[in-house]
């Protein structure tokens, strides 16, 4: 038997890959600088934050987002409370 997806299943796995194909292309760029000597990491850090800081604003929800952003920050960053 066939099984043929739904479109939102389809829609799904388009967003998804999109998604992952945008990330990649960040980690690209920013290892590109991590690796530059001249650039210091808390400086990309600090571009970073504003570029997601610039992105937010033009949310309603940012303060549900906002929990939802520190709670990834500090696990990738390995941050213990």
């Amino acid at each position: 038997v066939i099984e043929f997806k739904t479109k939102e299943v389809a829609r799904e796995e388009i967003v998804t890959n999109r998604l992952v194909q945008m990330a990649d292309e960040i980690d690209e760029v920013m290892l590109n600088y991590l690796t530059d000597p001249a650039v210091d990491p808390r400086e990309l850090v600090g571009v970073l934050s504003h570029r997601l800081g610039a992105l937010m604003s033009h949310l309603e929800e940012k303060a549900e987002l906002w929990h939802v952003c520190q709670k990834v920050l500090k696990k990738q960053a390995k941050i213990v409370d």
